[in-house]
């Protein structure tokens, strides 16, 4: 999770959104600011306005042509906002909303990547799995192959048999390196959700990761009460929930654009001629505005924000019946690679026996070499059969508890004090 490029992506959307819940909050304020102007002109109306302004006006002004003349003003001004009709003030809660609704999906990614991790993981330990099967069968076909050439050497065989043995040998070294590179395949996904590689000590033992397996987890709730507990703790419902009170606080927003707006303006404002003396001047003011008629603009902000409403309601709830549709088939998956490992077990039990009993028979000259390659064949699906069912069971649970949300953080509370 540390390494994730995914989270990491999602870390910088949850700080981009605090920002904006600050560029909100930063609307109640009052804004100051600080400006210098020069100019320098001939125009009479403005040159007189440059010599009233400097204090400098005396009756004996030509007003036609009062000369060019220069002026050199600083000010600083206040602005505040007072009253907008609470847009600002619903604007900030929508932004709040749309800031937990992406702390949501943060803990969506997470449960999505502990479930990635897990599922490639199991797969990589089921392909390591079928190394092991690979490696009995290859050392099985050379064992037979070998007795079959000391049976020749002793005239107890036909050539054609050993011939048979050699390219079941080989079909089983083929079958070996497919199975290597397979497992190699999967290691290199592994890598990819770790971002960095795999050492050599950290590679189970392909002939002992069968022996890691754990009695299958049973599921004792029925499928209603998965798809309510889905429904509670899914990362995705909390952020649904979300993103539909920040677009009904953005409608209430929309609605203040059919209010009076409030102001106040204060500024203070020094004239002068460039390196003169300065004349000092300040103004207080109150503004009060009302659109009457803006060409239906605010009217139609209003019923763009309640479409969008609507529409997050309803991927809502689009969200609610995907949720039911994985918890349920996750569960369903999970009944049925139980009871694929029991019978995949049972047919292990059968096959072993039935393959050590055709293979005594093959020594003591009762039955040909197509028995024991019939034999062995049927062992070796059996056995892999067997393994991918073993990791079959973690997959499918580790993809009910990603349907379920247990791989992320509870965040349920959160959501209900929101």
């Amino acid at each position: 999770m540390r390494a994730s490029p995914e989270l990491e992506q999602i870390q910088q959307r949850i700080g981009a959104a605090s920002e904006q819940v600050l560029q909100a909050e930063a609307a109640f304020y009052p804004r100051l600011v600080l400006s210098e102007d020069f100019n320098s002109t001939n125009n009479p109306v403005y040159a007189l306005m440059n010599i009233v302004n400097q204090r400098r006006f005396n009756p004996n002004i030509n007003f036609n042509d009062p000369g060019q003349q220069q002026n050199l003003a600083s000010r600083i001004q206040g602005e505040w906002v007072l009253f907008e009709g609470g847009s600002r003030w619903y604007g900030r809660k929508a932004a709040l909303g749309q800031h937990s609704s992406i702390k949501a999906e943060l803990q969506a990614g997470r449960n999505r990547l502990v479930a990635k991790v897990s599922e490639t993981y199991y797969r990589w330990l089921q392909g390591l799995g079928f190394i092991g099967v690979a490696e009995r069968a290859f050392d099985a076909a050379k064992t037979d192959e070998r007795l079959c050439e000391a049976r020749i050497r002793a005239e107890m065989a036909l050539p054609s048999e050993v011939l048979r043995l050699k390219v079941r040998t080989s079909e089983a070294h083929d079958h070996l390196v497919t199975a290597r590179t397979g497992a190699r395949r999967l290691q290199a996904g592994i890598e990819r959700l770790l971002t960095r590689s795999i050492r050599p000590e950290e590679i189970p033992d392909p002939g002992t990761v069968i022996s890691l397996r754990s009695p299958p987890e049973k599921t004792q709730e029925d499928a209603g009460a998965l798809v309510k507990k889905a429904l509670d703790n899914r990362p995705e419902m909390a952020a649904a929930r979300f993103l539909v009170q920040s677009a009904g606080e953005r409608v209430k927003s929309a609605r203040g654009g059919l209010l009076p707006k409030i102001g106040a303006t204060a500024w203070r404002q020094w004239d002068s001629e460039p390196m003169g003396k300065s004349a000092e001047s300040w103004m207080l003011g109150l503004q009060a505005t009302w659109p009457i008629f803006e060409g239906g603009a605010s009217f139609s902000k209003i019923r763009e924000a309640r479409n969008r409403l609507k529409e997050i309601e309803a991927q809502g709830e689009q969200v609610a019946l995907d949720i039911a549709l994985e918890v349920n088939q996750a569960a369903l998956a999970v009944q049925e690679a139980a009871e694929k490992l029991e019978v995949a077990q049972e047919r292990k039990q059968w096959a072993e026996k039935a393959l050590e009993e055709v293979r005594n028979l093959y020594r003591n000259q009762v039955v040909t070499v197509d028995s024991l390659l019939q034999a062995e064949v049927a062992w070796n699906q059996v056995e892999v059969s067997y393994t991918a069912a073993l990791f079959d069971v973690k997959i499918s649970q580790a993809l009910l508890k990603q349907s379920l949300g247990d791989f992320a953080e509870g965040i349920l509370t959160e959501a209900h004090n929101e």
